[in-house]
């Protein structure tokens, strides 16, 4: 593929992801809603015992080697096939591990339904193994249409599935088979949808060379998963599953954010990083564009969710989910660090830096998980702000080692923070004057919600709006969605 055609399709990549992640939202948003008072936290502290474990293994199912090959200029037919095979045996492999180890996790988390949930996730675990590949091709060719909506399709599914369960049976069962639904639909879309076939299995050149660069990788994302998912582990085993399904309604909101907009922008980036390595000049401005639409978006949200965590979630699931927002409201202020960290690991794997990235990794590991272990003792928000401060050091501390070589530095990172700075003090005076005058004038929860989220928005795009940089930054997120021309002729119109 051409550099241009690359561009193009990076360009427009964005809109098709952001509108299946729009979607996602609104699924998301509606099994949140409904399910979540279907069902008790309890049975979704049960559910998280569980997945906790499959996602784990799933590190281990491609080892790596899927960043180490995609990572390459070109591709040989015979390197793919080759991926798959290795592929699906981990998968079976781990499917058989896990299956043996379900009656210890239950032993673990003092619950023993817990063996029985594993057992039956193991079959969208196996089924979802098997189409890695033709996802990962359907990226790496930039094909965001065909892929936003296998998604968006099976999202549905998995939703629907879930729903209707949950209204006949309203227990931990129901979360279990929706996410198996939604694995296998996904995994027959992208088999059918690719075009890709594999080839017999045979050994590829510079093996020894993608061994390494997917062990360095593997490590990195094993440490990365433990950082992210040790407060879970952590909260299960020492607090039991009604804790556990609090933080867990609040860590899914806490991650539509992430989920559904930073992941879009910053999928339709990533191949282009990779073409863009020998041009450094390029490279730069390629990253550091992400970066500025990544501190414009979150940084104003991170601080309007944080003043209406507790609000918003009891209006959203009811009044039981009161802890769920306390959670929330700990969980919120992490999303500064999420802004800035992000995409680092992309620099780390377009440049070849395994290495680095696997050292960074386990370091973040050590910082994340010594924080969270001595938190859990105080409950559950202690919990949540032990992860918030924990993800803002290693972030810091990723910013620090990916500037040290390469083309972008951590003066460029900063730089390109700045403009998300003046969205979110906006934010923090829109919202928090809704908070203080709630304390002179009663209002509902619903209405003191939709109140700090409505008016930190407001004062967010005022203070945007005062400063130039955040004003390009502005007009570079409306430019994914192709209102840019819009308000630049109204502009013109008003002046």
């Amino acid at each position: 593929m051409e550099i241009e055609e690359a561009k193009r399709r990076a360009r427009s990549g964005p809109l098709l992801l952001l509108a299946r992640r729009a979607f996602g939202i609104a699924v998301t948003f509606a099994s949140t809603v409904t399910v979540a008072r279907l069902i008790d936290p309890r049975e979704y502290g049960l559910a998280n015992m569980s997945v906790v474990i499959l996602a784990f293994a799933q590190v281990f199912r491609e080892f790596g080697l899927t960043n180490a090959i995609l990572r390459k200029g070109k591709i040989d037919p015979a390197e793919m096939s080759f991926l798959f095979w290795f592929n699906a045996a981990a998968t079976i492999a781990l499917a058989i591990i896990l299956g043996a180890m379900a009656p210890f996790a239950a032993r673990f988390y003092h619950e023993p339904i817990v063996e029985y949930v594993i057992y039956l996730s193991l079959v969208g675990f196996v089924i979802g193994g098997l189409s890695l590949q033709h996802r990962a091709l359907m990226g790496r060719d930039l094909r965001f249409g065909s892929v936003a909506m296998i998604d968006s399709v099976a999202l549905a599914i998995g939703f629907i599935t879930t729903l209707v369960l949950a209204f006949l049976w309203g227990n931990v069962w129901a979360i279990v088979c929706g996410s198996v639904a939604q694995s296998i639909s996904a995994s027959i879309l992208y088999v059918t949808r690719s075009g890709w076939t594999p080839g017999r299995p045979q050994k590829v050149e510079n093996l020894s060379e993608l061994l390494k660069f997917g062990a360095n990788a593997s490590i990195f994302s094993i440490s990365t998963f433990l950082s992210n998912n040790g407060a879970s582990i952590l909260l299960g085993h020492f607090l039991g599953p009604v804790p556990l399904g609090h933080y867990n309604r609040a860590q899914t909101l806490y991650k539509i954010p992430n989920t559904n907009l930073v992941q879009p922008i910053a999928q339709a980036v990533m191949p282009l990083l990779t073409r863009l390595r020998p041009d450094p000049v390029e490279y730069r401005i390629a990253y550091l564009d992400l970066v500025t639409k990544l501190c414009t978006f979150l940084f104003p949200l991170s601080v309007a969710l944080t003043i209406a965590a507790v609000p918003l979630l009891e209006t959203l699931l009811g009044a039981r989910w009161h802890n769920a927002g306390v959670a929330f409201a700990g969980l919120a202020p992490s999303l500064f660090a999420v802004a800035l960290a992000y995409s680092i690991s992309d620099l780390f794997i377009t440049q070849n830096r395994a290495g680095e990235l696997r050292n960074l990794g386990l370091i973040e590991m050590v910082i994340r998980l010594g924080t969270i272990a001595v938190c859990v003792q105080f409950g559950l928000f202690a919990t949540a702000v032990g992860f918030t401060a924990s993800t803002i050091l290693a972030a810091v501390l990723r910013m620090i080692v990916a500037g040290r070589k390469g083309p972008v530095t951590v003066r460029d990172q900063l730089s390109a923070a700045l403009p998300g700075v003046p969205l979110a003090i906006g934010a923090g005076v829109g919202s928090g004057a809704v908070a203080l005058a709630s304390h002179v004038t009663p209002i509902s929860t619903a209405g003191l919600a939709v109140c700090e989220l409505a008016l930190g928005a407001v004062f967010a795009l005022g203070g945007g709006l005062c400063v130039s940089s955040s004003r390009r930054a502005l007009l570079s997120i409306l430019a994914i969605f192709g209102a840019d021309r819009f308000v630049r002729r109204l502009s013109k119109r008003a002046a």
